[in-house]
């Protein structure tokens, strides 16, 4: 605000002496008679000072306040607040008159025009074809009141409009300063193309026409799942030998240490990790490995075998997935063994950014480490894989899917979705806690081995 000609203190102090010196008649000094605000609601003391009765006139301003706008002067310097009300248009001045002892004293008050103003439309969701629309139009404005109540709507056009509906509707979520309108685009797409938005408020244009896709189903349908893993192959045959003879030299070969691994050439998640090929990896390019230094790879009776996995390293699995939406639930599957000095317990972890970022997935419970107090949320302890299939180590290691065969099932929404990319998910040894545990001997032993059993599968969590 922009006060002008300003008299101060020192000319009230005058005029005061002057006229008790000469005996004048009555008078009144305000502070300003010239007062200049932008477009916003505010207001500002200023000083009258004056001996007797004295009110204010409007003069049929209503946008212009004064508080009090009444009062008995003693003579004293007083103060009252002048204040405008939010200008929603062009610039306005008035005047008002502080009417004192028969006299109207006046005030002229300048207010700039209102500065709001829309900004860039944008869209926001997915439109398919032959499913119900998802998509959501979004307009910025700027030096809002936030009282301010519009008629939004849209005028919809192009090839794949048909199908589509948008419902005027009154809108008063404005809010003080900036912000964005949110309008929902309904009705449900028939034809795969180009349509065009153009947003309405009070029946006239705002932004620059926006032009969104009408997509094929085929074209936003989950890929990538479900994807698995077998190390048992139990169809092949009853003995341990038969089943991995059956695998070996196939693409099921899980032989770790193979220098044949990695079938499917330059796709590999990293090239820090040995790869483990599975079916049908040429078209889904899913693969199973471990991180840290392993000593030793191997095939065991329905088994994949590992040596020298310690606290905090893990089995990954990476598939290539397409159009996973936030919020999708996903279910992992397995079952982990391990020697009496290997790891005892896991967290299941997952990225949607190349591994740069892991996310710990729903459904673990708090588990404390009993000789360090140490905490983690785990979703599987691991057990001895030394239980065998009717008691017998011909026909493999058994999987019971129960707790005690180290089996897991885990259910857990996709906190944040890929739309194309390497989905990853590790099991990761969460506390440095060995099996087999004393006070004096916790941690695990980089000779112990760790085994994953059977299947390991990741799929889409069945309704």
């Amino acid at each position: 605000m922009k006060l002008i000609n300003k008299i101060g203190l020192i000319i009230l102090a005058c005029t005061s002496l002057f006229c008790g010196c000469a005996q004048e008649e009555a008078y009144l000094v305000r502070e300003n008679d010239q007062l200049s605000f932008n477009c916003a609601e505010q207001a500002v003391d200023q000083t009258i000072q004056c001996q007797g009765a004295w009110e204010v006139d409007y003069n049929g301003n209503e946008w212009i306040t004064v508080t009090p706008d009444s009062g008995v002067g003693s003579g004293e310097v007083e103060y009252v607040s002048i204040g405008v009300a939010y200008n929603r248009g062009a610039e306005r001045t008035g005047t008002i008159y502080i009417n004192f002892n028969g006299k109207g004293y006046p005030v002229t008050v300048a207010q700039g025009a209102c500065d709001f103003a829309y900004g860039n439309l944008s869209g926001e969701g997915k439109l398919v074809q032959n499913k119900p629309a998802e998509y959501t139009l979004k307009l910025a404005y700027t030096k809002a009141y936030g009282d301010e109540s519009v008629k939004l709507g849209c005028q919809i056009s192009g090839a794949a409009a048909a199908g589509l509906v948008a419902e005027e509707v009154q809108y008063s979520s404005f809010q003080k300063g900036s912000g964005v309108i949110e309008y929902a685009i309904t009705g449900t797409p028939t034809t795969v193309g180009d349509v065009t938005f153009q947003m309405t408020v009070d029946g006239a244009p705002q932004g620059t026409a926006l032009t969104a896709q009408v997509l094929d189903p085929s074209d936003v349908a989950l890929f990538g799942f479900p994807v698995f893993w077998d190390f048992a192959h139990y169809d092949a045959g009853t003995t341990v030998a038969e089943k991995k003879a059956a695998l070996q030299g196939t693409q099921y070969d899980y032989s770790w240490g193979s220098s044949s691994l990695n079938p499917c050439d330059g796709s590999a998640p990293s090239t820090d990790h040995k790869f483990l090929d599975w079916n049908f990896c040429d078209v889904n390019q899913a693969y199973f490995t471990v991180s840290g230094k392993i000593t030793q790879y191997a095939y065991g009776e329905g088994h994949a075998y590992t040596k020298g996995m310690v606290h905090n390293d893990y089995w990954l699995m990476a598939t290539k997935v397409r159009n996973l939406e936030a919020g999708t639930k996903l279910t992992f599957e397995g079952a982990i063994g391990c020697s009496g000095s290997g790891p005892k317990v896991a967290t299941i972890e997952y990225s949607v950014d190349g591994g740069n970022t892991w996310l710990e997935a729903a459904g673990g419970r708090e588990y404390v480490h009993p000789w360090t107090g140490d905490k983690a949320n785990i979703h599987l302890e691991v057990f001895t894989d030394n239980q065998y299939v009717n008691k017998d180590a011909n026909q493999g290691v058994r999987n019971d899917k129960t707790a005690e065969d180290g089996w897991a099932k885990v259910t857990f929404p996709v906190e944040k979705g890929l739309a194309d990319g390497w989905f990853y998910l590790r099991l990761r040894y969460s506390l440095n806690l060995r099996l087999n545990n004393t006070q004096a001997s916790y941690a695990i032993a980089a000779t112990g081995s760790e085994r994953v059993k059977n299947e390991v599968k990741i799929y889409v969590a069945e309704e």
